[in-house]
Order: C-alpha cells, then sequence, then structure tokens
C-alpha cells in the first residue's frame, strides 16, 4: 500500500523546514524560530528583529465591530485546588541592577494618531471585572494607566499632586457644610473630638521559600527576599501620624472604607474640607468676642451702655444678610431725635461710612460695591450715643 501525502502539507512542511526551524527536544521544549539551546516551552517569533529581541510578536487585522487583541491570556481558575498561584499575563525581567539599562516587566503603550480626531485611551487599563461591556468607552485624554475598582498599594505611593474629582457636573445633592451635621453636633466639636494618633505599621509576613525549589532558583529568590523584608523593615521603622479609625467611624462613617480584607482605612483628603469649616467656624467665633469688645469700647467712649435706651431707639438686623448686590438696613427712632447716623465700621473697628438719618425715616441702603466683600459692623449713633450694633456679610 502506497503511503498518501496530502499535497497541502508536504507544501506546509517545505515551508516551515525552508523559513523556519521545529524543534522538539525529548522532554517536549517546542521552539518555531527559536535559539538552539532555549529552554522556554514555546518561542515564537525571531530572536532578533530590527532593534528589538521578541519572545511572542502579534499584529492581529483589525476588524470592524470587535474586540481586536493582540495578546490574550486566560487562565480558568476554576479547580478545587488551592495553592496555585495564576497569571493571566505574567511579566518578568530578571535579574534586575543598574547595569542592564531600562528594565520593565509589562509595558503599556498608548500614542496619538498622527491625524484626525483623539478620542482617549490609556496604556494600561485594569479592572476586577471580565463583564466586556462595563469597559469605558469615555476615556478623554491619553492615560498611562486606567483603573475601574479598587487599587492597592502595599508600600510607599509618591505623586507630584494628588487630586480629587469634585466637579459639580459630577456631583448630586451639593449642599455647603453647615455649622452642625446632620446629629446636631457642631463640625467643629466633631473635629476636636478626633483622635489624632502617631504609630508604627506592623511587619509584613512574607512566605518562605519552598525546599524543592532548584538550588540556582532558590538563590535568585532569596535575594529577592532580602530585598522585600529590607524594605518592609524601612516602611515599618518611621513613625506615622493619623486618626483612629474605629473613633472617626461614629464621628464620620463616610469617612472611614471597610476594605475587602476587613481592615479600616481613612480618607483623609476629604478631612480637609471639615478643617476648613471648622477654621471659619472659629473665625465667626473670634469675630463676634471683637464685635461685643468694640461694642463696648465705643460705648465707654461715648459714656453710655447701648443697652440702656428703653428702646426709643431701635436698630434692626439688615436683610437680606449676607448680600452680594444691595442690602437694607432698618430702624426706628423717638420724634425727638436731633442727631442720629447709621456708622459702618470693618472688624478693627475703623470707621468706614457713616449716613445721617432722622426719625422721620425708616431704612437706608448700602450697596455691595461700596465696600467690597467681607464681615462688616454697623451701628446706630444717636445723639453722639451707640444705641446698638450688628454685623453684616457681603459675599462675591
Amino acid at each position: 500500500m502506497k503511503l498518501r501525502i496530502p499535497f497541502s502539507f508536504l507544501m506546509l512542511f517545505l515551508a516551515i523546514t525552508a523559513t523556519a526551524q521545529l524543534n522538539v527536544d525529548s522532554i517536549g521544549h517546542v521552539g518555531i524560530r527559536a535559539l538552539p539551546n532555549t529552554n522556554y516551552l514555546l518561542t515564537v517569533g525571531s530572536a532578533n528583529t530590527g532593534n528589538a529581541s521578541i519572545g511572542i510578536a502579534s499584529s492581529p487585522e483589525v476588524l470592524a465591530n470587535k474586540n481586536n487583541i493582540g495578546v490574550e491570556g486566560v487562565v480558568n481558575a476554576n479547580s478545587s485546588y488551592t495553592n496555585n498561584t495564576n497569571y493571566g499575563v505574567l511579566g518578568i525581567v530578571s535579574p534586575i541592577n543598574y547595569a542592564h539599562g531600562r528594565n520593565y516587566g509589562v509595558c503599556g503603550m498608548i500614542g496619538y494618531p498622527s491625524g484626525g480626531t483623539f478620542f482617549g485611551g490609556t496604556g494600561v487599563y485594569g479592572t476586577h471585572s471580565t463583564y466586556f461591556y462595563a469597559y469605558p468607552t469615555n476615556i478623554y485624554g491619553a492615560y498611562a494607566g486606567y483603573f475601574t475598582g479598587s487599587v492597592y498599594v502595599s508600600s510607599n505611593l509618591t505623586a507630584p499632586n494628588l487630586f480629587t474629582t469634585t466637579d459639580s457636573r459630577l456631583s448630586e445633592n451639593l449642599v455647603s457644610l453647615g455649622n452642625r451635621d446632620n446629629n446636631g453636633k457642631a463640625t467643629l466639636e466633631n473635629v476636636l473630638n478626633m483622635n489624632v494618633v502617631e504609630y508604627n505599621l506592623k511587619g509584613r509576613q512574607f512566605e518562605e521559600i519552598p525546599e524543592k525549589v532548584e538550588p540556582e532558583r532558590a538563590e535568585k529568590l532569596r535575594k529577592e527576599l532580602d530585598y522585600l523584608k529590607k524594605e518592609d523593615k524601612e516602611m515599618t521603622s518611621r513613625r506615622h501620624f493619623g486618626v483612629n479609625a474605629e473613633e472617626l467611624q461614629k464621628l464620620y462613617p463616610d469617612l472611614v472604607l471597610v476594605g475587602q480584607d476587613g481592615y479600616l482605612s481613612v480618607n483623609y483628603s476629604e478631612i480637609v474640607p471639615l478643617l476648613i469649616r471648622s477654621i471659619q467656624a472659629l473665625k465667626q467665633e473670634l469675630d463676634e468676642v471683637k464685635l461685643k469688645s468694640n461694642t463696648r469700647k465705643r460705648a465707654s467712649a461715648t459714656g453710655m451702655d447701648s443697652s440702656v435706651d428703653n428702646g426709643r431707639n431701635i436698630l434692626y438686623q439688615n436683610s437680606p444678610n449676607p448680600f452680594k448686590e444691595q442690602t437694607i438696613i432698618r430702624f426706628k427712632l423717638a420724634e425727638d431725635v436731633k442727631d442720629a447716623s447709621i456708622c459702618i465700621f470693618d472688624m478693627t473697628g475703623k470707621t468706614l461710612k457713616k449716613m445721617p438719618i432722622s426719625s422721620g425715616m425708616e431704612s437706608v441702603s448700602i450697596g455691595g460695591y461700596e465696600l467690597g466683600e467681607g464681615m462688616f459692623l454697623y451701628s446706630l449713633i444717636v445723639n453722639g450715643k451707640e444705641i446698638d450694633t450688628k454685623k453684616m456679610v457681603i459675599t462675591k
């Protein structure tokens, strides 16, 4: 019986042997166009193409309305084994030292097109979901990395700037932070009740090198382990400062995150607005103290206690207050008043404006442009004596 070899198979065999080498050793290592002494299970591509040495090179045809993938690594980690380490894609550069140039375990790049509109993208995209349709389709601009989901860094994270998205166009239920929270406690009081602590981080637990690892491989791993332990020791030797997360959780639960590992983390950046609001409250209290002090000083200078007038002359709170464009100051004068005025002062007590009034009048108006933005005092002066003083605020 004659052995018949299909013509197409014969041509494929001739093409492989003519332009490439297919090597299969005794233990199943396979190489296509591989170096003769390669130790890898599979090498695809050329060992030297232009200015690069490539293990696997892929440039698929881009199809419309498709997911076009250069390299895909999928591990179906659905077995009952618990001691496995599964990688979709694993990139290792070893050994590494300063004499080996630039080294990247995984490198993702994205470039701007030579023409046309650039809608955006990212060099590396990370997500904790395998739902294809959850991928972002509205990335505007080019990013080195874009992540959907929580990101954890076990060591230092260094950045020249750190920004938090607070654009009102991306917010809802936006209100100004008041003097008190939803439970009726003063913001300043809550800040004063935050327990500020200093501490050291506990050291990490490192898995030791298994005994079954080959000696040469074990020596390389030992060097890596020593480096990690040195880095961890440097980290744990530092003193850190923060607030007690368990106690903060009772004051502001939204500022404390319970991680997937059960540990608590604090959103320190959002404590800053609370500090700002507390400073504003302290400033307001200080202004009230100044107001009382300046009132007492002026009353002493005029020789009259402003509370003694038997209600014959009355100064009302301006409305609206705070204001921007214009406000109305209302008052009531006794019929026998001969000399009266409304005087406006800055918070140091300096007179900024004096407006004569008479018993036939009930109010005067003030324009925001006359004084500028800030906090001011205004007083009712009758026959050279201060009757009452109140505070008004001009906003931007």
